[in-house]
């Protein structure tokens, strides 16, 4: 009855692990785009300068961020044109060809910025940093576009509305009144990709709401590891997980065997 007993316990046991193992393969990373003392998180290449990228790398997976807006003014609609991506305390930003205001904002051309992933995530928070947006005095929410893409989207020379109809777009939506700090923006859990556009309010992007001028600094998001059609290699985890479940199997096996001997 005691062998019984801990036969049981063992594979109860075995059988926790699998699914905290299982728990574990879901990797959860909070980015952070501040500087710090001075320091700077991200690495740049052409520093200051228009097309300029900013590196970030975590434990899972690396990330690239550029800067875009409409500011090529000519006959006709804006097309998009590179921008310089920096950041600050407070966060990310966007200096355009207009050098408009340093934020990522909407004022005169849209500003948005191109996060390029090694790996398929999902992006489910948006952490801003600062928001320069006053209605009669008071700190107003910021309002943010957000899309996703299965490709590299084509930016340079095009419209944002020609971006918001391109064939490779899987998503976009737009999201109202974001405050400073973290604010879970909801996108659907299916959607995975490693190219996602992040900027002011822009009206091309879903719905369309009474249009103020938005000013963000983004400090920070956080991204869910998608599978993707083209997975990184199984970690570590794979392997103490599948003998989990063989040993919770053949624990259970060994423990049906006796009790009905």
């Amino acid at each position: 009855m005691k062998k019984l007993f801990i036969l049981r316990s063992a594979a109860l046991a075995a059988s926790l692990m699998t699914m905290s193992f299982a728990s574990f393969a879901t990797e959860t990373t909070s980015w952070n785009f501040r500087t710090y003392n001075g320091n700077d998180y991200g690495t740049g290449t052409g520093t200051n300068s228009y097309g300029n990228t900013l590196n970030f790398s975590s434990s899972d997976t690396n990330l690239s961020v550029t800067a875009w807006a409409d500011t090529n003014e000519i006959s006709g609609p804006d097309t998009i044109e590179t921008a310089t991506a920096a950041n600050n305390s407070y966060g990310l930003l966007n200096y355009n060809r207009n050098n408009d205001l340093h934020y990522v904002d909407n004022s005169t051309d849209t500003d948005m910025l191109l996060f390029s992933f090694d790996d398929f995530v999902n992006i489910s928070e948006i952490n801003i940093g600062y928001i320069g947006r006053y209605d009669n005095g008071s700190l107003a929410g910021s309002d943010i576009s957000i899309a996703a893409f299965s490709d590299v989207p084509t930016l340079s020379g095009s419209t944002w509305k020609e971006v918001s109809e391109a064939t490779n777009l899987l998503y976009s939506a737009n999201f109202a009144s974001l405050n400073e700090g973290t604010n879970n923006i909801n996108v659907d859990s299916e959607i995975e990709a490693r190219y996602w556009l992040i900027g002011a309010y822009n009206s091309n992007f879903g719905d369309t709401f009474n249009f103020q001028k938005d000013y963000l600094k983004i400090a920070g998001i956080t991204t869910i590891a998608g599978t993707g059609p083209d997975p990184k290699p199984p970690t570590d985890v794979a392997e103490p997980s599948s003998l989990a479940v063989l040993a919770s199997f053949g624990l259970f096996a060994v423990w049906r065997r006796r009790k009905t001997a």
